[in-house]
């Protein structure tokens, strides 16, 4: 009963949250993909436009048609979660491992925002229950072959929603080869038949990179992994990330489960879990040295040692001879609680009221700068995009001549269609799906000596004449307000005779 009401309360707050909070950059991102529906796309395959193009046909291009999709493949992920620790270790774990998932920074906003990693992380979760199924110690053990056409099919449809979906696949590997009862499944048909069946189910993503040559596989596979040269400080950087979007007791305890499942090595739940997550802790925890890195890359195979640290709780750590847990500690209690509650607090009240500037006045007379509170990020694009569109058709009025709609970054080119719900150009050279795509279809040419008229903001204050050829630019603001308190500043640019993108 009590797991029942925490479970209603925290959905009727995530649906709550979910429809009152505009879209952040990356969401309007993802969701301009299904303007021009492809086969795949430069920085992600095309599942999550897939998905969003068949949840906006049936919603509309609203809040609610967006996210969709995200909350019910993260509710699915929290359902397969919660089965695959209940069969592992049991249920008191899986409520754990469920309330991680919830409420950790690290995991708790997905589902909330449009972005490929929810549907992702499901196929990653249900994959990975999937495996459990033909290893299980108990007489449910599904057959062999039942196992690998099911994994064929779950990591084809997510390779098609992330990449980091083939790290999954290795950590199969990984346990197989590790496990003398199961490697002798590597030299039956089964598995090679569900790589196969993957592989036919990625031909989408092979098609749509040949055809505009291979700019994803570039991106994902060369360019964000190098150019940025070896750095001990961005290491820190990252660490000190994880430290933070885990919460400090959590992720001391995952170090500690870390070093516990390789010391109940021969346990097969524990190396079940291990191996699994061995691979993206190799090639996630060196990356931030050599390369730049995003935080959340390690956070799905992470997830299966938090199983370890539920199990951890109820029934105690003891490591190198020392006690260093006892179960249901309530020390550790208090500290994860203590520190969840202030992130969360920290974390969701600017979205109810903007609070913030009030207190940085009271303790500081440096003025107020709107980019340090992050929940300003949600808000003001639809009021600046029908602010645009008036502009646009009152310099059509008044000029006979009908400017064209541009922005200068990828994250302000989306908010700017969201918004605007119009075509926009991306007038900068920076490599994004927008630019992959206007260079093959020589977007910009047919502009040339058109008007236009530029949206940018003070998070990004780029001068347009700075990245494309005009004649004259003219600068107008426009200042948003959340309750009484100034969020967002929105600059207007009418720009005279484009002739090209510098």
């Amino acid at each position: 009963m009590p797991y029942t009401v925490i479970f209603i309360a925290t959905f009727l707050f995530r649906i709550i949250f979910a429809l009152n909070v505009n879209l952040i950059d990356d969401e309007t991102y993802h969701w301009s993909w299904t303007r021009d529906l492809m086969l795949s796309y430069y920085d992600h395959p095309g599942m999550i436009a897939w998905l969003n193009y068949l949840a906006t046909s049936i919603f509309g291009d609203t809040i609610m048609g967006v996210r969709i999709t995200s909350f019910v493949f993260y509710t699915l992920t929290l359902v397969f979660s919660w089965k695959l620790a209940e069969e592992i270790f049991d249920r008191k774990v899986a409520f754990f491992v469920s309330q991680l998932l919830l409420w950790t920074p690290f995991w708790g906003f997905g589902g909330y925002v449009n972005a490929p990693e929810p549907v992702f992380f499901f196929f990653w979760v249900f994959s990975a229950w999937v495996f459990w199924q033909g290893i299980r110690p108990d007489n449910k053990r599904w057959s062999v072959k039942s196992v690998w056409l099911i994994l064929g099919i779950t990591m084809g449809l997510g390779l098609n929603s992330k990449f980091v979906m083939a790290m999954l696949a290795f950590g199969f590997g990984v346990f197989l080869l590790s496990t003398p009862t199961y490697r002798r499944t590597l030299l039956s048909p089964w598995p090679w038949v569900g790589v196969f069946i993957a592989t036919i189910l990625c031909l989408p993503i092979f098609i749509w990179n040949l055809e505009f040559d291979w700019p994803g596989f570039k991106y994902q596979f060369q360019g964000r992994h190098t150019g940025a040269g070896f750095s001990i400080e961005r290491w820190l950087q990252w660490f000190g990330t994880q430290f933070l979007f885990y919460t400090p007791p959590i992720y001391l305890l995952i170090i500690g489960a870390i070093a516990y499942c390789f010391k109940n090595f021969k346990d097969l739940r524990f190396r079940f879990l291990l191996s699994l997550f061995l691979p993206s802790f190799v090639v996630f925890y060196i990356q931030p040295f050599f390369a730049e890195y995003k935080p959340h890359w390690s956070g799905p195979a992470t997830l299966f040692i938090t199983m370890v640290v539920g199990y951890l709780y109820y029934n105690g750590l003891e490591l190198f001879g020392r006690q260093w847990m006892a179960p249901k500690s309530r020390k550790w209690l208090i500290a994860i609680v203590s520190v969840f509650t202030l992130l969360n607090v920290v974390i969701y009240t600017p979205f109810i009221y903007p609070f913030m500037p009030k207190v940085h006045r009271l303790i500081s007379s440096q003025p107020w700068d709107t980019r340090n509170d992050l929940s300003n990020e949600f808000f003001g694009w639809p009021e600046a995009g029908s602010k645009m569109l008036e502009k646009q058709r009152q310099i059509h009025s008044d000029t006979g001549k009908k400017p064209f709609l541009a922005a200068i970054r990828y994250e302000t080119t989306a908010q700017t269609i969201w918004g605007t719900r119009a075509d926009v150009v991306m007038l900068n050279k920076f490599v994004s799906h927008y630019t992959v795509t206007q260079l093959k279809r020589n977007t910009t040419e047919a502009l040339k000596g058109m008007d236009s008229l530029i949206l940018t903001t003070e998070k990004y204050p780029d001068n347009p004449m700075d990245y494309a050829i005009f004649d004259q630019c003219q600068k107008e603001e426009f200042k948003f307000y959340r309750a009484d308190e100034h969020s967002r500043t929105f600059f207007f640019w009418f720009c005279e005779n484009f002739q090209g993108i510098k």
